[in-house]
This record gives structure tokens, C-alpha cells and sequence, in this order.
């Protein structure tokens, strides 16, 4: 597919609202947070928590990184490394700007993957097999947010090595964690526990990417940016602007006759790697 027909395929998923729900994301203690609700709107005890939930997330390390979730190793990685999430969590919704925020408790197992062979399956005991197998290599760590005290400390236990054995105590820990909700001991106090981003602010940013990596593409092969916006042969706005942001800020163009220097189009080249965009 070329970069036009890609764009317009986005552009098109942007008009019709293709994406059927938003974009819910899990968050921890370490994650920066921006412009978060009030503590007055925040739940004071379990019983506010309107809802409970199971989740599964598979997240690269980099977006695992970036939004406070628990990676055993480098934060830096290839892609066959992944972050694979599974979450017990009840919360309440709070919307907040333009943001439905999930506030609540969060009992979670990160599991870092790192990918040998086949596709990568996200469920715990398929993932444990395939570690005792030798088809992936996979350490898992036990986090529990919004909750603290004797019993919560009692049933966490250290991170370690995953394969059918350790599959079974990281199930009766997650068992023993559960029960411990409710105990008597236990401290409940609400935490950012997962953010649902609205579809047109996720759709928007799919947009802005692939105008992006397509200017990109333009600069390294030292096109201009009146060039670059007659090939995309895009009306919209937000295409236009993220393309002349890219010369602007990576090339340093602020002109649309002037060609790339041989230093933005070598680092262009470089930031793009085995990423191509071609054109009809």
C-alpha cells in the first residue's frame, strides 16, 4: 500500500470513527500524570468502587515504561520483547479533562516476555508453557496498587522466573491477594489505576503518526516541503500540519522550496530504518 492510499485509509478511519470504543490503558504508581481529578472527587472506601474487572494488556516495553507499569530488565527493547499485563482491579470512572480516569485498586502480574519463536499468546498458562519449553523467556513480578497492610504483605511474594511451577505459586499468590482485599487489616487507598482515552484523540494520533513517518520518509529523500505536500495530496489540516511541523522541527524548513541538508536526511534515514513509505 502506498503512503497516499495509507493516509487516506487513516483519514477515512478518522471521518467514520472506525475504532468502536476507547483506548483503556493501565497506569501505575511510577507513571507522570497530567492534570489529574481532584482528590475530592476520588473514592474514600471499597464500596465506592463501582466496578470490578479482569484485564489482560500485551504492551511493548516502551509504552510499558512510559506508563508506570513494572519491567524486569532494560526499559529499552526489540520487538520481541513485550510487557504482558494481567489485572484484578475495581474502581470508579471519573471524568476529568476529556479523560475517563479509573481510580480505584489494581492487583496485577507483569510478566517481561522475551519472544524466541511462533506467536506470542496472551494467557498465563499457555505463556508458562511455552517458558518451560524454552519458546520464551518470561520473569514475572506481582504489583498491587491502592492496597496495603499485614495480609496484602503476607501474599505478595518476589519476582521470579516463569514456567509451570512458578505458574502455580503466582496463581495461589493472586488467589491469597484477592481474599486479602477484604480483610480487616488491609488499607484501601484509591490510586490512577487505568485512563480510556477518547476515539478521536487515538484516531487523531494515528493520523499525526503516519503524517509524520511519512514527512520522514520525504526528508530523506531530500524532497522539499512544497514537494512533500503535493504528493500527499491531503486537504486536511492536520495532515498539512503535522508534515510542515516535521521539516520544521527535524529539518529545521520553515520554507517550502528548501531542500533538506545531507545531515537531516542522514538522520531521517536512520530514524526511519527498515520503515519505507513509497509513493505511486
Amino acid at each position: 500500500m502506498s503512503t497516499r492510499s495509507t493516509i487516506a485509509v487513516v483519514e477515512k478511519m478518522v471521518r467514520s470513527s472506525r475504532l468502536a470504543s476507547p483506548r483503556a490503558l493501565p497506569v501505575g504508581p511510577a507513571a507522570k500524570l497530567d492534570a489529574p481529578p481532584p482528590a475530592a472527587r476520588l473514592p474514600k472506601k471499597l464500596d465506592d468502587l463501582s466496578q470490578a474487572r479482569t484485564f489482560t494488556y500485551d504492551l511493548s516495553v516502551h509504552a510499558a515504561s512510559k506508563l508506570g507499569i513494572p519491567i524486569l530488565g532494560s526499559a529499552s527493547g526489540d520487538y520481541s520483547r513485550r510487557v504482558v499485563v494481567l489485572e484484578r482491579s475495581a474502581f470508579k470512572k471519573i471524568d476529568h479533562a476529556d479523560i475517563k480516569w479509573r481510580y480505584g485498586y489494581a492487583i496485577r502480574l507483569a510478566l517481561t516476555v522475551t519472544k524466541r519463536k511462533g506467536d506470542l499468546k496472551v494467557n498465563l498458562p499457555w505463556l508458562a508453557a511455552s517458558a518451560e519449553l524454552g519458546q520464551i523467556e518470561a520473569t514475572w513480578i506481582l504489583e498491587v496498587v491502592g492496597l496495603s497492610g499485614k495480609a496484602i504483605d503476607a501474599a505478595t511474594i518476589m519476582p521470579t522466573q516463569l514456567n509451570v511451577e512458578t505458574f502455580v505459586i503466582a496463581k495461589q499468590s493472586l488467589e491469597r491477594l484477592i481474599d486479602a482485599v477484604r480483610h480487616k487489616d488491609t488499607v484501601f487507598t484509591a490510586e490512577a489505576i487505568g485512563v480510556e482515552r477518547p476515539v478521536d484523540v487515538v484516531e487523531r494520533e494515528y493520523l499525526v503518526g503516519a503524517a509524520r513517518s511519512y514527512a520522514l520518509s520525504r526528508i530523506e529523500k531530500g524532497r522539499t516541503l512544497s514537494q512533500a505536500l503535493n504528493d500527499i495530496g491531503s486537504e486536511r489540516e492536520l495532515v498539512t500540519d503535522a508534515i510542515t511541523d516535521a521539516y520544521r522541527e527535524f529539518a529545521e524548513i520553515t520554507t517550502r522550496r528548501r531542500q533538506p541538508s545531507r545531515v537531516a536526511r542522514a538522520k531521517a534515514k536512520e530514524l526511519l530504518g527498515k520503515l519505507k513509505c513509497r509513493q505511486y
